[in-house]
């Protein structure tokens, strides 16, 4: 699938690929269960417009720290 983010385009396979807007889950996801994200690019929040980063992971090797992420909140 492709998409347009702030003019640059971006190749996403949403079969296996997760997007992450959350800082705090992404860096559980990074710092704690050592899962790399293959994508990091810059964005806009679409309700308030605000710059954010989007990170872009293996939906695949996220399951289980998924899980995990679900049962702290």
């Amino acid at each position: 699938m492709k998409f347009k983010i702030n003019t640059i385009q971006h190749d996403i396979d949403f079969e296996d690929n997760i997007i992450i807007v959350n800082p705090k889950q992404a860096a559980f996801y990074w710092e704690e269960k050592k899962i790399q994200p293959i994508h990091i690019y810059p964005s806009r929040d679409k309700n308030t417009d605000d710059p954010i980063i989007v990170f872009v992971f293996r939906k695949s090797a996220t399951q289980e720290a998924w899980k995990e992420w679900q049962s702290r909140r």
